[in-house]
This record gives structure tokens, C-alpha cells and sequence, in this order.
């Protein structure tokens, strides 16, 4: 049976990087079905940064936008999810790159009731600097990978791909109450295990938590993590630290959560079947 992807990019301007996305995919040995940019409510016009992208693109673009209300992830990406038409959704934050067998070996990957991760070199201002250049000058992905100089960092990718597998192994057996820890940046889940949770918890509003939330009840329902690396690793785009994210602002609504969530009782009250509020969501087919 063949498996259909939804790319979900969460965007909130720097859009110079929704352009690095594209310019990725265009490299892939196998295509998404389509890719949906879940804009939090970005001041830049995207079209502005990809209408010259859009003719080349064999797969569906979408734009799906909410006002800027602050800090809204988890409710922009429900919103990618509901304009959506593959049955598996991985999503994926603006500022990763990665490589031309990316989307081939998510597919090699899928299994029925699981959810994947992976994680990212996170590069360095002056690596920042010299990867957009080779990006812009259409230079192959190893090319940039030799662009990377901290070795130990790596390294440390293999490490803990290694310890979050046997994490979840000790899951798997019942060893442990979860499994490997979602990572943000980049999470895999079938539509049909998204929607049996109801998504993303949209009363995490402001910075922190509505992934770890997702990955407890996701355990909760009976779906397990399968952490996956990558044979070229994706990368960070350096960006210089929020001081706003040192802290979560849902600390205390998570902890809640988290003692409330069982294997009865796993859906979120808000989310990608029952949004909360009643606000225009914007949606555009580009192509």
C-alpha cells in the first residue's frame, strides 16, 4: 500500500528558510504528497520568498494561516493537519534541512502504531552562514554536511539515536511508562493515531510543552516510539536564543495534564477535531 506524506512546517517569519524547505524536497529520490506551511502568524508574505519554487514543485503546496496571537504551535500545526490529505503527517520545524534520501527513509520506517523521532546537528552561527551559501548555490547535501566542524556533536546524534532506542525497548516491555521523548523539531505519526488522540492540545499557548504532552498520550493510546537516524543527518539552522523560551509557560497546565492522562482517558479537550475559539484560520492552495 502506498504511504502518502503530509510535510507539516510550522513557520513564523525568517520565510528564507520555508525557501530552504522547498529547495530540499525539490532534491528528493521520493516526492511528498504535499507540503503545508502552518504559518503562526507571520508579518512576511510568503509567496515572497517561494513563488519562484512553486512552478517546479511536483507535490501540493498550502499555506494555512492564524493571526499572530503570540506563541500558538500547537494550534497551527492542528490547523496543517486539517487541510491535509496524506495519511501520515511529519512534522517538521522551518529552520531543519536535511537530505535527499529524507522522505525515502521516513517511508522505509513506517509501522502501523508507532510514532518516529529523530534528532538534529544543531549548527553554529558561522556554519549557519556558510550552508545558506552553499543552499543558494545549489550545492548537494554532502557538501553541506562537510560544511559541519564539531565532531563530538556528530557523534552525539549516534548516542542518543542508541539510548532513545533502548528507551523505548524498555518501554515496549512494560520497563518503563514511556518511551523516547518527541523531539519537536521533527515527529512522525499516521493521521490515524493523531486523530484517535485528537491532536495536538491547543490550551498550550506560549512556549513549551505541547510536544512532550503529545508524546504522553500518544503512550497512553497504545502507540509507541521508534526513534530513526537519519544516513545524513538534518541540521539546525542557527538562530540566536529566545530568552522567552529559558522557561515553559505551561509548566504547570502540562504537570496537571500529565496526571490526568491514562489509557482511558488520552484525547485533549481542544484539539484538531474540537478547536478552541472560533477565529478566522486563513487557507490558500498555492499550486
Amino acid at each position: 500500500m502506498k504511504k502518502e506524506i503530509s510535510l507539516i512546517v510550522t513557520i513564523y517569519n525568517r520565510l528564507e528558510y520555508a525557501r530552504n524547505i522547498i529547495l530540499c524536497l525539490l532534491k528528493q529520490n521520493i516526492g511528498v504528497k504535499e507540503l503545508i506551511f502552518a504559518d503562526d502568524g507571520s508579518s512576511e508574505v510568503l509567496k515572497d520568498y517561494i513563488e519562484d519554487l512553486i512552478p517546479k514543485c511536483k507535490f501540493k503546496i498550502k499555506h494555512v494561516y492564524q493571526e499572530d496571537r503570540g506563541f500558538r504551535l500547537a494550534k497551527s500545526r492542528n490547523n496543517g493537519v486539517r487541510v491535509s490529505e496524506g495519511d501520515w503527517l511529519v512534522f517538521l520545524d522551518q529552520d531543519i534541512i536535511f537530505g535527499k534520501n529524507f522522505v525515502k527513509e521516513i517511508i522505509n520506517n513506517l509501522e502501523e502504531n508507532k510514532f518516529l523521532m529523530a534528532k538534529a546537528y544543531m549548527s553554529n552561527e558561522e556554519e549557519r552562514i556558510k550552508i545558506q551559501k552553499k543552499i543558494e548555490k545549489n550545492d548537494e547535501y554532502p557538501s553541506i554536511i562537510a560544511a559541519l566542524t564539531d565532531v563530538e556533536k556528530l557523534e552525539n546524534i549516534e548516542k542518543v539515536f542508541k539510548k532513545d532506542k533502548f528507551r523505548s525497548f524498555l518501554h515496549k516491555i512494560k520497563f518503563k511508562t514511556r518511551g523516547a521523548k518527541i523531539v519537536g523539531l521533527f515527529s512522525v505519526v499516521s493521521k490515524k493515531d493523531f486523530l484517535k488522540i485528537n491532536g495536538f492540545d491547543e490550551k498550550y499557548e506560549g512556549w513549551g510543552k505541547e510536544d512532550d504532552d503529545l508524546g504522553n498520550r500518544l503512550f497512553k493510546a497504545g502507540i509507541e516510539s521508534q526513534p530513526i537516524k537519519f544516513s545524513e543527518d538534518m541540521i539546525h539552522m542557527y538562530h540566536p536564543f529566545d530568552p522567552t523560551k529559558k522557561v515553559s509557560a505551561n509548566e504547570e497546565y502540562y504537570r496537571k495534564r500529565k496526571k490526568e492522562i491514562s489509557r482511558k482517558n488520552y484525547r485533549c479537550e481542544y484539539g484538531v477535531e474540537t478547536p478552541l475559539g472560533e477565529e478566522e484560520i486563513l487557507y490558500e492552495k498555492l499550486n
